[in-house]
């Protein structure tokens, strides 16, 4: 299967936080000592990930109910997968991973150094969205000088597509081995810091479309701002 060369990205102290789940405006004024935690990880952080994206384009060849059927006898199944790729031509699998070695790290300071072991985390966390968003940006460009368009990325766990029926649907069609990732019984990948997801390509999408309106804590969420 076909891997991505390697892709420029780059992360930032607020999407490190912000992989810790911290709003990092309320950060910045009021908690400096996470601040600094999160400048220190990620100087020890970044030369710890190993990041590999592996991916497929396959044809839609028929959209039935609730079901895509691509080349190949493979299927993406659900309300939302049937909804936001309607019109795709051909949809990408991709499934991105920055590496176990930051997530070993932080185990390593989990007990000695909780806060570094958090921020640790974030960094990991960070990375793999970056390098996913990487990804995605790299299909897109392809696209638009095909003269067309690609869907936002579709991830299982927006509302719509559990992780139950489509991390399985992903995994059949990719073989995560290849850059080191298994997908286990409970649907969470390993190495942890992984992303999966799929990408329409067309002509006719809706570019008003974003993430955080699929989400199911859009009306709860206070970092829709940082969409990217």
């Amino acid at each position: 299967m076909p891997l991505l060369p390697a892709l420029p990205f780059s992360v930032t102290i607020d999407q490190v936080l912000l992989g810790q789940g911290a709003n990092p405006a309320v950060i910045r004024t009021r908690r400096p000592r996470l601040l600094s935690a999160a400048e220190r990880a990620l100087a020890e952080g970044l030369s710890l990930l190993t990041p590999r994206a592996l991916y497929r384009q396959l044809r839609v060849e028929a959209i039935h109910h609730e079901r895509i059927v691509l080349e190949g006898g493979y299927t993406l199944s659900g309300m939302l997968v049937t909804r936001q790729l309607a019109g795709a031509e051909s949809v990408v699998v991709l499934l991105c991973t920055v590496g176990d070695d930051i997530e070993k790290q932080s185990q390593h300071y989990l007990e000695s150094d909780p806060l570094h072991s958090l921020a640790l985390y974030g960094v990991g966390s960070a990375a793999a969205e970056a390098l996913s968003i990487a990804a995605c940006r790299y299909f897109s460009e392809q696209a638009h000088r095909e003269g067309q368009m690609t869907t936002i990325p579709l991830s299982p766990g927006l509302e719509g597509w559990p992780v139950g029926r489509g991390q399985p649907e992903i995994f059949q069609i990719l073989d995560g081995a290849e850059i080191g990732v298994e997908l286990l019984s409970s649907g969470v990948m390993r190495p942890v810091k992984s992303v999966s997801l799929v990408l329409g390509i067309g002509k006719q999408f809706d570019p008003s479309a974003r993430m955080c309106d699929l989400c199911a804590r859009r009306e709860s969420c206070t970092f829709q701002s940082h969409d990217a």
